[in-house]
């Protein structure tokens, strides 16, 4: 009898030792997968960032003349506004990509908040923001320069731009010096930190 009870109690040991093992070993477990897809959303919403900001300065560069507003060179009347619906024809294609970008970024936001919450909405707020701005400076300045356009087509002179068509401007072409590219700095500097927050979970 002692032996069959020294028995008994082996065997509920070891079940209880094999128990505690598994749960030990599931939680384990658990801590790598949840390590693991942390680690993914991380790097996947990194490489959505990237993308971005790479499409957004492919965007903003000059890969032809653009006249400042105001100075667009003296010619036959009847082709300023052909030449504005051009540029703003190349000019859309290339926001094309952007918004592809955006949209991946958007989708990669939405697992990096089952994830991390609002802290992940906030880090890639600026620079969501940034590109809404890009989109709705695209659409202000090529209205005014169609205005602009079939303006000098009428009359042959070049109407002076206002302060807003300066800006936008700006905010669609990027200028060789930094001083004069508030917005580059600010793309820069917003999926700079974009990147912070997203890369330090991949530690």
């Amino acid at each position: 009898m002692p032996l069959d009870t020294a028995r008994d109690v082996a065997v509920s040991v070891s079940a209880l030792v094999a128990a505690v093992l598994a749960f030990m070993g599931v939680n384990a477990w658990r801590r790598q997968l949840k390590g693991t897809t942390e680690y993914q959303i991380a790097l996947k919403t990194l490489k959505a960032i990237y993308a971005l900001r790479e499409s957004i300065i492919e965007a903003r560069g000059r890969f032809a003349a653009v006249p400042y507003p105001g100075q667009r060179p003296s010619g036959e009347r009847g082709h300023a506004e052909s030449d504005v619906l051009d540029a703003a024809q190349s000019y859309r294609q290339r926001l094309t990509r952007v918004g592809k970008c955006r949209a991946d970024l958007l989708l990669a936001e939405q697992e990096a908040l089952a994830v991390w919450g609002e802290e992940a909405r906030d880090a890639l707020a600026h620079l969501l923001s940034a590109v809404d701005e890009l989109f709705a400076a695209y659409d202000q300045y090529f209205d005014a320069e169609l205005t602009r356009a079939r303006k000098k087509d009428r009359e042959g002179k070049e109407e002076e731009p206002g302060p807003n068509d300066v800006i936008t401007y700006r905010t669609l072409y990027s200028a060789t010096d930094e001083d004069r590219d508030p917005f580059g700095k600010r793309i820069a500097r917003s999926s700079s930190h974009a990147e912070g927050f997203f890369r330090d979970r991949l530690k």
